[in-house]
């Protein structure tokens, strides 16, 4: 849960926006309160998307298709406006984890646990496959767990069940490693789709990996079609129904009635979540009933334009949708409940909200000047037209010789030891590439790979340097050689000016960047 930026509208529609929940490529999703004080998930989409006529078309699909489903396992959709200028979505909200988080913080979940989660999600589908509908897109963050049992969210791609349109064109929907075989091949799909990917959250839920393993989506895709799946530690009468699910042909899994009729007998009516997820929900619950904005409500009148004005400059975030899920982001202050000391999590939540804002002050420090790897291409532009102009610069030497009789080391050297230039160019372009790459993890990785990224940006400019002088000297010493009627050769013109900047330029990196190394 993060505060408002001034990115951000504060109301849509009718409702108040107190805290930002997530951002997704689609849209950003909100905490909001309606003017009856009902808490809700607003899902606004981005700006940028807004005036796609597919897009919308999709978006509107969705408000349908969860507007049309009341039952158990389903989060009421409360609200939405998909002709808005800006459309957006509000639904009820669940201060309860996504399956994914809970697994990878907690562990994977108890056998009791796993039966309720089975029940629970067969019954969500079962009222999602009596509407007409495939979910399409069943994976462990689109699971939110509950007090009272697992609810089924975000129908971003569901579509009718006998609507093969979207499909039509072999067109690849879903999540890679929780798809079926026939949405991994673009063919048409059913709700057997929907029990396959079932099957695939029950084996995450049990064992806290995908059942077919990570990778390159190429490589989950084709292992989805021809590899069985991988159910080691899913043992017992379960195990058996996770391997019904991940069948290969639809026709042999079972439905979703015969899935919620195999757990009446495990599946309990009381507590069912682990202490630990219980507890989040617990902390999360109380800090929505202390959740306030924190800046005025601005004045009511044209809010689409508002909206619309202000979600256009968002940026889109990765693919993965945003859920109703509260991500692990900075929390509001909690309240001390009178009788009642401060809740343990909620200090050290607290502190971590610390840790994290130091660590983005430090990152940011860290990844200004010399901590942008694309800069080094004021050096590689140069290194690289002396790379491909260098080989007419040896043609022309060969055709007229040094008149010298005897020629000095360094031009035989120059002359025929020249395989070097190649696989140090290579190598340059490499490292600012993996360091550009990595630059966008910090915030995810542990410090001490930050401090070995600080040494790499170090060490970088340093080879950056020492490359681009090793290029120079190659050049000055074969032109050098050339006789007279040979005249100047055009890389004099890069060559030149690049010395005189370098020269100016590089005692000063080559300081700081021995103190980034220190430093590091």
């Amino acid at each position: 849960m993060e505060p408002l930026t001034a990115t951000d509208p504060r109301r849509v529609g009718a409702y108040r926006l107190l805290y930002r929940l997530g951002e997704g490529g689609m849209g950003r999703v909100y905490l909001g309160r309606s003017p009856g004080g009902r808490t809700v998930a607003l899902k606004v989409v981005h700006g940028t998307i807004a005036d796609d006529p597919d897009f919308r078309r999709r978006f509107a699909r969705e408000v349908r298709a969860a507007q049309s489903l009341r039952g158990a396992g389903t989060v009421p959709v409360l609200d939405g406006d998909p002709e808005a200028e800006v459309p957006w979505l509000a639904t009820a909200y669940v201060p309860g984890p996504a399956l994914s988080d809970a697994v990878i913080g907690h562990g994977p979940l108890p056998q009791e646990a796993l039966w309720r989660l089975l029940s629970g999600l067969a019954k969500a589908l079962a009222v999602v496959h009596g509407a007409g509908l495939v979910h399409r897109d069943v994976k462990p963050s689109n699971v939110l767990l509950s007090q009272s049992g697992p609810l089924l969210i975000d129908f971003g791609i569901a579509r009718s069940a006998d609507d093969t349109a979207l499909t039509g064109t072999g067109l690849v929907v879903g999540s890679p490693g929780y798809m079926s075989p026939e949405q991994a091949e673009g063919r048409t799909v059913g709700p057997a789709a929907d029990v396959f990917s079932l099957g695939a959250v029950l084996a995450f839920a049990t064992t806290g990996r995908g059942p077919f393993g990570g990778g390159s989506v190429a490589e989950l895709l084709y292992r989805l079609v021809h590899h069985e799946p991988d159910l080691d530690g899913v043992g017992g009468r379960f195990g058996e129904l996770a391997r019904h699910c991940l069948a290969k042909r639809p026709e042999d899994r079972p439905t979703v009635t015969e899935l919620a009729a195999a757990t009446e007998e495990r599946a309990g009516t009381g507590p069912w979540l682990p202490a630990p997820v219980v507890a989040a929900i617990a902390q999360k619950a109380e800090e929505l009933l202390n959740a306030e904005t924190e800046e005025p409500e601005e004045p009511e009148g044209d809010t689409e334009h508002l909206v619309r004005e202000r979600a256009s400059g968002a940026a889109s975030g990765p693919d993965e949708e945003a859920t109703t899920a509260l991500p692990p982001h900075t929390p509001p202050p909690t309240a001390v409940l009178p009788g009642r000391p401060p809740a343990g999590p909620a200090r050290a939540r607290a502190a971590s909200s610390t840790a994290s804002s130091r660590r983005k002050v430090a990152i940011r420090a860290l990844t200004t000047g010399l901590g942008r790897p694309l800069y080094g291409l004021f050096f590689l532009i140069p290194v690289v037209v002396l790379l491909i102009g260098g080989f007419d610069l040896l043609d022309r030497a060969a055709q007229y010789p040094s008149e010298s009789e005897q020629q000095s080391g360094a031009h035989q050297w120059a002359m025929n030891d020249d395989w070097w230039r190649f696989p140090v160019t290579l190598l340059l372009f490499g490292a600012m590439a993996w360091l550009h790459v990595y630059r966008k993890r910090l915030m995810t990785v542990p410090p001490v790979r930050v401090r070995l990224w600080a040494a790499g940006i170090g060490l970088y400019w340093i080879a950056l340097i020492a490359g681009t002088a090793l290029h120079l000297v190659w050049f000055m010493i074969v032109a050098e050689d050339m006789p007279y009627e040979a005249g100047d050769h055009p890389l004099l013109w890069v060559a030149i000016p690049t010395i005189i900047i370098g020269a100016g330029v590089s005692p000063v990196l080559l300081i700081a960047s021995a103190l980034r190394i220190a430093r590091a």
